[in-house]
């Protein structure tokens, strides 16, 4: 960049200082909200540091979490959102081998959009932006192929992975890093469904996530340590691979402890078990029924309210209690569903006065996630949530 090799060689030696100085600017500049300043000054950081990661990596994160915070209004919020987001993607540009750029863009396209609790804005704003300039479209510098947000994130983290290979990263444990991808395709399958959408394409994106997750990531080469000794795994290995690159008994051994210490640490066989259970036309029609009671509970419609709940608590109770699925009550995300069916249908009940049933599906649950504090608190936001919305 020519303003950028101007600038640094009119400092001489002189760069150091001057980047210390603006770093300083910067710092307090957000403190006292100048947010046009910090602009400037972002900029005069880059054109003396272009190549240096840190610089993208920091101020991108600052524009879409921290400065994005400040704002009032949800559309201003996601301005800020997607300058954070536009920020990376220009350090990207800069620094086109970065693994760890590509990995950060993808993040806030993938987390910040995904999971805040502007969310379900923020994923409508990524396709069609609310600034009348786009016309309804969405801003193609940050989409440039019109995706959901986490399909698009999915996409940098496989550009990521790409560069991986030859350029490794210091983020997450390799193991994890290369989940990324695939863990983007269980987020839109689950996006899909909150959504309110059960047909065949979220029956097509969950089974997508399964080929992902044990065709594509469960098949990829690890080298392991465990303790002393050196294995190379995949996480979706079968016995007889196993015993294949096994020489001995306690080769083999060695090779099916490393197998389960990093299924357990990258929780495999979870979202293995998930994406199976995903698959199963009950699970669908409990998703179906939990999100029926909730579009009844907002518009009053008591009784088709809670006999919805109560479908959904049903087919979930069933899941549950399957021995191939036992391991999904470990997932927070999927007992918040259960559980706020449960809080509607429990509200119900209390409002018309009647007596609660001693025994109901899910009570089991109810009783098993009453300690887990946060659980809790996540169920009762987004019960309030509703409340409100009801009133």
């Amino acid at each position: 960049d020519a303003s950028s090799a101007a600038m640094n060689l009119v400092l001489l030696g002189m760069r150091g200082m001057a980047v210390n100085l603006l770093w300083m600017d910067l710092d307090q500049q957000k403190d006292m909200k100048r947010w046009a300043e910090m602009q400037a000054t972002t900029e005069s950081i880059v054109r003396l540091q272009p190549h240096y990661e840190k610089v993208w990596d920091f101020n991108g994160w600052n524009l879409a979490y921290n400065t994005s915070a400040e704002w009032d209004a949800v559309p201003d919020r996601y301005y800020w959102v997607k300058q954070g987001a536009k920020f990376l993607k220009r350090g990207v540009e800069r620094n086109k081998r970065s693994t760890e750029l590509h990995y950060r863009t993808g993040k806030v396209i993938q987390h910040k959009i995904g999971y805040a609790d502007e969310a379900a804005d923020y994923r409508r704003y990524f396709l069609s932006d609310p600034d009348p300039a786009y016309e309804g479209k969405p801003d193609l510098v940050i989409n440039p192929e019109g995706k959901d947000n986490f399909l698009e994130g999915k996409r940098w983290f496989e550009l990521a992975c790409e560069r991986e290979l030859s350029r490794p990263q210091h983020i997450l444990d390799r193991s994890l890093f290369r989940a990324t991808p695939a863990r983007c395709q269980f987020d839109y399958a689950q996006a899909l469904q909150k959504d309110g959408k059960f047909g065949e394409g979220t029956r097509e994106a969950w089974d997508q996530a399964r080929k992902d997750w044990t065709e594509g990531y469960g098949r990829e080469i690890f080298h392991a340590l465990i303790g002393s000794e050196e294995s190379d795994i995949r996480l979706e290995m079968t016995d007889e691979e196993i015993k294949q690159i096994a020489s001995t008994p306690d080769d083999e051994q060695r090779v099916r402890k490393a197998v389960d210490a990093y299924q357990k640490m990258t929780n495999y066989r979870y979202w293995r078990m998930r994406a199976y259970a995903e698959a199963e036309p009950e699970t669908a029609e409990a998703h179906r029924a939990i999100f029926e009671a909730k579009q009844a509970y907002k518009a009053q419609e008591f009784d088709n309210a809670r006999n919805a709940a109560y479908r959904g608590m049903e087919g979930f109770d069933k899941l549950l209690k399957s021995p191939e699925y036992e391991m999904l009550t470990d997932e927070d995300l999927l007992c918040e569903e259960c559980l706020l069916a449960w809080k509607i249908w429990d509200d119900i009940y209390q409002v018309a006065g009647e007596k609660i049933p001693d025994d109901y599906p899910l009570k089991w649950l109810v009783e098993l996630k009453q300690g887990n504090d946060q659980l809790m608190a996540n169920v009762n936001k987004q019960f309030k949530r509703l409340f409100l919305e009801n009133r």
